[in-house]
């Protein structure tokens, strides 16, 4: 069943377009400060070494994802209130049937094989540097423990709150806005992945379009998550075989 309108009896309709895009560039803007602050205190030599080195730095990777998530997902939850709507309903977080989630996450994994299949076919490297770089900074200072939790639970949750809760909520309002709605969230999603390639970017995409599919049709960001952190882990753990037994 597609979660496309609100229940009946919600006190408002959901945030409009640009009201929803405000909010989440608000939200943006401040866990990018909260991130910051962060850096500032933990670490402000990094700042002096530029943007190029901090990406490649898994430990500070993880400690300002973290610290951002956390205000991101807490400002949106504020906006879901402030519409005078439950918090956990207004951003999908409902569960969704069994069956339907399972053949969401058959096909992910699917999708997940065939695109490292084309990129082996293709002489491109499935392992990205930014992959590698991350997972031996943050084995080297012994912080694996913490990159994990990033990447494998933080950065899904707080990505699913954003683009197939709240975004998905304020865009995609009827049966004639779902595929622009889709299109759209899917290309934003993939063009804040600024870490990647052209090539890395376009499976981001495609795997936004999955999420936003399986959300539009099971009403439920509790199966985009899982999903989410199902697509995260395989590329963590393809991340730990690159770097702990292919040098």
């Amino acid at each position: 069943m597609s979660d496309i309108t609100p229940d009946t009896d919600a006190p408002r309709t959901p945030w409009g377009l640009w009201a929803t895009l405000g909010w989440v560039i608000l939200a943006f803007i401040l866990s990018v400060i909260a991130g910051l602050v962060v850096l500032l205190i933990w670490r402000p030599d990094a700042i002096m070494s530029g943007g190029a080195d901090m990406l490649k730095d898994g430990p500070l990777i993880s400690i300002t994802t973290i610290a951002s998530a956390v205000v991101q997902v807490g400002m949106l939850a504020l906006a879901a209130r402030l519409a005078r709507w439950p918090a956990g309903e207004y951003l999908g977080l409902v569960r969704p049937a069994t069956r339907p989630a399972l053949i969401a996450i058959a096909i992910l994994v699917v999708f997940l094989l065939g695109y490292d299949a084309l990129t082996y076919l293709l002489g491109r490297d499935i392992v990205t540097p930014f992959q590698v770089d991350t997972y031996r900074t943050a084995r080297d200072s012994g912080t694996l423990s913490l990159l994990w939790l990033t990447f494998v639970f933080v950065a899904p949750v707080a990505e699913e709150i954003m683009f197939r809760g709240f975004l998905f909520r304020g865009w995609v309002r009827s049966e004639r806005s779902a595929i622009p709605g889709i299109l759209i969230i899917s290309a934003l999603f993939a063009a804040i992945h600024v870490q990647y390639d052209w090539f890395g970017m376009l499976q981001v995409f495609f795997i936004g379009l999955l999420l936003a599919i399986a959300r539009w049709r099971s009403g439920s960001t509790l199966l985009t998550i899982p999903m989410h952190m199902i697509a995260n882990l395989w590329a963590t753990i393809e991340s730990m075989i690159k770097v702990e037994w292919l040098p």
